[in-house]
Formats: C-alpha cells, structure tokens, sequence
C-alpha cells in the first residue's frame, strides 16, 4: 500500500493580496447590475435603475431566497425568468440538493462555470493540493454542483481524480490504498463511514495514503469532536468548505485558524439576524447573504443562503476575508426551540461524536411533554435515533446533552444501516410537528 507522503505542502494563499473593500466591490456589483438589468426579467424589478454609489445603498436591493426562485421555476418552468442571456448561451445545468423544499434548476453559462471551476481550484490550493496529488471522489453523479465543481477544480490544478462512485465501502477503500490516493473529497458522514468500514472490513491500513480529507456539503468538519474523529481515523488534516447551487463555491478552508473564508474577491458577504435583518457584529451569528459578483448567466444578488455561521475577525494567518471560525453552524429552516435554548442539529451531532457515537443519526420532533432544565413546560418531544448497539453510548449522549446544550434528548438505538441516507446530503432532521398540527385541524 502506499505510504502517506510526507511533509504537508503549504497553501498558497498571500494575506497581503485579495483584501476587499467595499467600493470596490459595489464598482463590481455594478458592473453585474448592469450586464443583468436590461435583459433579465426577474432582476428587473428588483435592482435599481442607477448605479450604487455608497455600500449603505445595497439594502435598496431586496434579499432573496430559494423560495422566490422556486415560486418563480414553478410559474415558468422549467427555469423560471431569472435567465440574463438565451437558451443556447448556456453550457451547464445543476440543482438544489431537495433535502429542504422543492427542486430548485441553476443554469450556467461557459463563463459562469469558468469561475465555479476558479472557485474549486482556491478551495484545492488552501489545503495544499497541487498537480502532484491523487484526489479520490467517492460520490456518484446526480444534478448536484458540488461533485461537478469538485471534478472541475481537481482538473484545474492538474490533480489526478479517482472516482469511486457506485462502489461499495470495502471497494472504494481498496481504491484508495491500490491507487494511494492522496486527498479524498466528500461529505463527513460518507468520511466518518469509511472509517467504520475499515474498522469492520479490517482495512486499517486502506486509507495512510490520504493526507487531507476536504469536507462539504454538511456540517462536520468544523464541528471539532467530528473532525477530531474523522482526523484520527484518517491520520490527516480535515479541511471545511461550503458552496450552493444558488450562488456557487463562495468559501475555502482556513488551515490556520480551522472554519472557512468567504472568497470575497468574488462574492459580497453579509451576516445578518434572519429575524431582524440587521448586521451581526464579530462574536454573533447570523444568516450569510452572498452577492455572487461573477455568475450574470442565473444571478444571485443578495441571496438569502440560510446557512448560519459566526463571524469571526482576523483569522491567524492574516487572511484578510471575512472568516467563519465554526463553518456553517446550521440551517435557519433547520434551527428549533426547546424551551428558551435555540438548538442546531449541528449541536446534537457534536455531542454525539463527543460521546463516541459515530453512526448515523436522526433528531425528530413531534409535539408532546417536553421537560428540560430550561423550561419544564409543555413543548414538542426532541428524540435522537442513532445507529448504534452499545447502550453506554444512548446514557452518555442523554448525558452530555442536558449538560451541554441544556436540553433533555430521548435517544433510542437502532441497528447499523437502518438510517442509511442515498441522497447526497444526509437529511438529519425529521420534523412532525406542523404535519400533526394539519392532521389535527383536520
């Protein structure tokens, strides 16, 4: 089998370049404007007719979300009116994972992809890979961008990519140790698999080629006791990155500090409150709304992402775009309240893989009796089914949960397998509550 390369190659990115300013950014905000206004229909009556002259002008622009361009597709399908240029002038099409809503399709034109295949490449060359790397794929391709913006970007730097997509776990880590795969790009739940694969096939020694593991698509990696695992069992450095359907690849890990960077020579960030929609200041959470300044061909232009993330200041390498220390914390179409408490599951699976608990989960919730430390009063009922059949671990999780998030979570075990997720996206969270309110009323 191949040995881990060593010494980590260091990445590439120079702190003195790149720092945005908000001019300039609104000069290229205006640039996209303009190539938009005149022929896209459904920016039409959304921006402005003269160009922003003062950052503070951006909120003459409304926010909006998939919900809009999905209402949108609906009424024109199948891509809606949000095009800028004809049918012909566009080369690529994706779409929205679907865990949450309905389909949403994303058109791109030649040079729309060409700045998706830029995007993936940065991501690439912040966690250190180069031409000299074997970069294994083990995902299957549906409409998803982020697989085809994986493929894109590993070409661009020159890497070799391995694809292992409809593989089994046992062939897909032989794969790894015949072609000594050197980097491995996936979700954490597909990472965190693998490892209990090797511990089941008695592969341990499949994966001491891959030196980094890049993240995507879920929350994993910048929630430590997962990425923790996930290091130890790859004996690597687990690297987080996000991107959307919607907007793009507008993010890249930060080695340094951990968390991710919005690329923001690229994309015009916000951090707002999703209640209030004012500002958060560094230490506070908020939604990211992204203005993607180099996609014309479907514009994204204050697009609401619902992805929640903590604003950080400077990282410790200096870099100079906005820095997301914890990654993407959540979903705010998958935040809810028990009690007084504000819980992600992002949360419930840190405490998960703090207790040691690897298998996969999912949180339900359904109205009933709810007690906690927080509240004590009648709310809805927060189960955890997780895959596991060590009894220790349901007692350590209920445990750590009330200690941690101060909120009681009934957790049942159930068998390995049972909650296996096909989708590309693992679909943690399954909320009955509004379906028994519609069945209640009627």
């Amino acid at each position: 089998m191949a040995a881990k390369r060593s010494g980590a190659r260091r990445p590439t990115y120079n702190p003195a370049i790149g720092e945005p300013t908000p001019h300039r950014q609104l000069e290229r905000l205006n640039e996209l404007i303009g190539q938009v206004r005149a022929a896209n229909r459904f920016q039409r009556g959304r921006l402005p007719a003269h160009a922003l002259s003062d950052p503070g002008e951006l909120q003459q622009i409304p926010l909006v979300g998939k919900a809009e361009l999905v209402a949108d597709q609906r009424k024109q399908p199948p891509f809606g009116s949000n095009l800028t240029y004809p049918p012909h002038r566009y080369t690529h099409v994706h779409a929205t994972s679907g865990t949450v809503g309905e389909r949403l399709w994303v058109p791109q034109t030649e040079a729309d992809w060409a700045a998706t295949r830029e995007h993936f490449a940065l991501v690439l060359r912040e966690a250190g890979l180069d031409a000299r790397d074997r970069v294994a794929l083990p995902f299957s391709f549906g409409p998803h961008l982020q697989y085809w913006a994986a493929v894109a970007g590993v070409e661009a730097i020159g890497a070799l990519a391995i694809p292992l997509g409809g593989l089994g776990e046992r062939e897909r880590l032989l794969m790894l140790a015949e072609l000594g795969a050197s980097a491995l790009i996936c979700t954490p739940s597909q990472a965190l698999s693998l490892i209990e694969a090797a511990e089941r096939f008695g592969l341990h020694d499949a994966t001491q080629s891959v030196r980094v593991v890049i993240c995507q698509g879920e929350p994993g990696a910048s929630i430590e006791p997962a990425r923790a695992r996930i290091a130890a069992g790859f004996g690597a450095s687990v690297l987080d990155h996000a991107g959307s359907t919607e907007v793009g690849v507008f993010s890249y890990p930060c080695a340094a500090g951990g968390g991710l960077h919005i690329n923001e020579d690229d994309f015009l960030c916000e951090v707002r409150d999703p209640y209030t929609g004012e500002r958060v200041a560094p230490g506070a959470q908020g939604e990211l709304v992204l203005s993607a300044l180099r996609r014309s061909g479907y514009p994204a232009i204050r697009f609401r992402s619902g992805d929640v993330v903590e604003l950080g200041g400077r990282c410790p390498a200096g870099h100079r775009h906005t820095w997301c220390p914890r990654g993407i914390i959540g979903r705010t179409d998958d935040m809810f309240r028990v009690g007084e408490v504000t819980v992600f599951p992002s949360a419930i699976e840190a405490t998960l893989r703090e207790a040691g608990a690897l298998g996969a989960y999912r949180i339900r919730l359904r109205p009933g009796a709810c007690e906690h430390s927080t509240a004590g009063s009648r709310g809805q009922e927060v189960s955890v089914l997780l895959e596991t059949t060590d009894a220790r671990q349901v007692a350590a999780v209920e445990q750590l949960a009330l200690h941690r998030l101060g909120v009681r979570l009934r957790v049942v075990a159930v068998m390995p397998g049972t909650l296996r997720d096909p989708r590309p996206k693992s679909r943690r969270l399954e909320d009955a509550r509004h379906q028994a309110a519609s069945t209640a009323a009627g």
